[in-house]
């Protein structure tokens, strides 16, 4: 799923270590709260390794952020690291943005 250059970056996120409790986590529940510093992968990692999860079923993900800005970023990283471009199977929407 993710281009071979982006797995040594993934590697290294904190969160990595913490992502099979997660998907458990909210494979028995429909939400869970996931809090910890900026810079570990929260955003850019979590959204990307669910959704090849069996109990998402096809399901979308959804990751709200606060600022366009943000979203806009977040968008243009997962892509990255799934060596596509925005709008293939990651996108954004904003208000305000075309």
């Amino acid at each position: 799923m993710l281009r071979d250059v982006s797995r040594s970056v993934v590697a290294s996120l904190p969160v990595n270590e913490v992502l099979p409790e997660i998907s458990a986590a909210l494979a028995g529940a429909s939400m869970t709260i996931l809090e910890a510093p900026p810079g570990t992968g929260k955003t850019s990692l979590v959204p990307i390794a669910l959704a090849s999860d069996e109990w998402l079923a096809g399901a979308k993900i959804v990751v709200l952020e606060p600022r366009r800005l943000a979203a806009r970023a977040a968008a243009h990283r997962m892509a990255s690291l799934l060596g596509e471009s925005v709008g293939e199977r990651v996108g954004y929407r904003v208000r305000f943005d075309n």
